[in-house]
């Protein structure tokens, strides 16, 4: 499957995401499948199309997190997307190198994700949600912060999807925990979905050896 492929199927796919209520498509199971299809298909397509296969199972785990946040199950929807962050992490590290510069940049990123963390945590009131919540923010953080330290003529499209992937999760938290917005739901899945495909192309576009 080509790039072109890939993302015409995977463009279409959001579309019918998004209008998938004006469309008819609103069965539980049609609602399922829309939410699902499109990081399944880029995870299908990355598989197929590199070989960076740990970039695939990023991208099935975390359409396994567009199911359960779909059904409702917020700790299930974290817990997998962390799995997929842990394995982004080990992907990228391989690309990565730590120098003083970049390891400045990375603790000024950490103070900013933890500021963020203590504010939206303080308005959590189930200790179970503040504890899943703290360590996803680790995690995610973490996997934004590899993409600060990887070698790559690429490296500012890494750094871009890790940041727009950051910020749909920020505006979930935001939207649950503090105070909801609204267009919260486009702001959240288009920063997403834009994410996803950046890390799809760009396995497909700079393998490794």
């Amino acid at each position: 499957m080509s790039r072109v492929v890939t993302a015409v199927v995977f463009l279409l796919l959001v579309a019918i995401y998004f209008f998938r209520k004006q469309i008819g498509l609103t069965s539980e199971l049609m609602l399922d499948i829309t939410k699902t299809a499109p990081v399944l298909s880029l995870s299908i397509a990355t598989l197929f199309c590199s070989n960076r296969k740990l970039i695939s199972l990023a991208l099935l785990l975390s359409a396994a997190g567009d199911l359960a946040g779909e059904k409702g199950a917020f700790i299930a929807q974290i817990s997998l997307f962390a799995l997929a962050h842990i394995v982004y992490i080990l992907d990228f590290t391989k690309l990565a190198t730590f120098n003083r510069r970049r390891s400045i940049i990375i603790s000024l990123w950490a103070v900013v994700v933890a500021i963020f963390g203590i504010f939206v945590i303080g308005n959590i009131n189930s200790s179970l949600l503040k504890v899943a919540c703290a360590l996803y923010m680790i995690i995610i953080g973490t996997m934004a912060a590899t993409t600060f330290a990887i070698n790559s003529r690429y490296r500012a499209l890494y750094v871009i999807a890790a940041l727009l992937f950051v910020f749909s999760d920020s505006c979930i938290a935001w939207n649950k925990f503090v105070e909801h917005f609204a267009g919260a739901g486009v702001a959240i899945m288009s920063t997403y979905f834009a994410a996803q495909g950046l890390f799809a192309w760009l396995a497909t576009k700079e393998e490794k050896n």
